[in-house]
């Protein structure tokens, strides 16, 4: 168990039960869907290839930074694995066998998914299909192109959960912040380097170790309004302002952002909702993306109508997240929270029952 004790914001949380079914943390998961929904839109233009670029209204603010969703991600992903690491009876074998039961089955399925697209010549030609990518993908271990290629993150997060689940029990979450510090300034200092290393060192480990100073930040504090709005504010600042100041402007602002967040007392529901199926949404819109310009060109779909292909394409996404949720993700997780307790119960895995919030 790490020294470190909870947040005085958490420390009175119930962790009984599922964490985002019971909506605990609503700002984090809303953090979760504003930063799957920029990803989102930054891609959106890959399923518009088909249509008159002259028709579009395009947003230009997301289409040229939606990318940054991705250092949100990451940095919700630091604040949860120690948040969750300060539970009670929290233990790296029961985190890590929870984190792959949360990532690898949908990960799979949208793996099979890519190569059915890509055995039909959508996405990329069959050749694409070769074994060891295929095997690379599913076990989400590093590589330059996964089946689906917004993949490459899953590869940041496993590698992340690994470190962390053994640097927390050996010094608690300032040695895991230690070393992200360290993992990016040596990643920014020899880039670029191949998958293998970029995989442990680069610049995407600031991204973590904002989430991880995040929780560190908001420690003494309790959820208000007041002190969640200010740290939004100063993270709109830092994310406008900064980047003229320093390459680290986009760490620190999202490191506001998570504690700003993480300190919310309430979110739009629907929002919160959107934050549920986040991680699916995330993984799906890449083989949709692939497959909605060859379905548009099917359909003869009027060139000049991109626009409102484009919200289609939120809409259907959605949709495809939300019934991976329902039918795949909820069902595996509480299998799994019932499999580890079963286990713990019978001296397997201690604390192997704690829950946590999704990561």
């Amino acid at each position: 168990m790490p020294s470190d004790a909870r947040p005085g914001a958490l420390a009175g949380v119930d962790r009984r039960g599922d964490a985002q079914r019971h909506g605990r943390l609503p700002g984090v998961q809303l953090g979760r869907a504003v930063a799957a929904l920029a990803v989102f839109y930054f891609h959106t233009h890959l399923a518009l290839i088909y249509f008159d670029k002259s028709q579009l209204v395009t947003w230009k603010f997301l289409a040229d930074h939606g990318a940054d969703g991705v250092d949100l991600f990451f940095a919700i992903s630091g604040f949860i694995v120690c948040y969750v690491s300060t539970a009670p009876g929290y233990t790296p074998l029961s985190f890590l066998a929870k984190r792959f039961f949360r990532i690898y089955p949908l990960n799979a399925l949208a793996t099979l998914v890519m190569i059915v697209l890509f055995s039909r010549s959508i996405g990329g030609p069959p050749q694409e299909i070769e074994l060891g990518r295929i095997l690379r993908s599913l076990l989400i271990v590093p590589q330059a192109t996964p089946m689906n290629s917004v993949g490459w993150t899953l590869e940041y997060e496993v590698i992340f959960y690994l470190v962390s689940a053994v640097l927390i029990p050996l010094g608690g979450v300032r040695l895991l912040l230690v070393w992200c510090v360290a993992a990016a300034w040596v990643g920014r200092a020899i880039e670029p380097q191949p998958p293998i290393i970029a995989r442990f060192a680069d610049g995407h480990y600031a991204d973590f170790a904002a989430g991880v100073f995040a929780y560190m930040m908001i420690g003494r504090l309790s959820p208000r309004w007041s002190s969640s709005l200010g740290l939004l504010a100063l993270a709109a600042g830092a994310y406008v302002f900064g980047p003229r100041l320093t390459v680290w402007a986009t760490p620190m602002a999202c490191c506001l952002a998570v504690a700003g967040l993480a300190l919310l007392p309430a979110a739009p529901r629907l929002l919160v909702k959107l934050g549920d199926v986040s991680y699916g949404l995330y993984v799906w819109h890449w083989p949709a993306f692939m497959f909605l310009p060859w379905l548009a060109a099917w359909l003869h779909f009027d060139k000049a109508n991109g626009e409102i292909w484009r919200w289609i394409m939120l809409v259907v996404v959605i949709a495809i997240a939300s019934a991976s949720w329902i039918l795949l993700e909820r069902p595996i997780n509480r299998w799994a929270a019932r499999w580890l307790a079963r286990r713990s119960k019978n001296g397997v895995i201690a604390g192997a029952a704690s829950s946590d919030v999704t990561a």
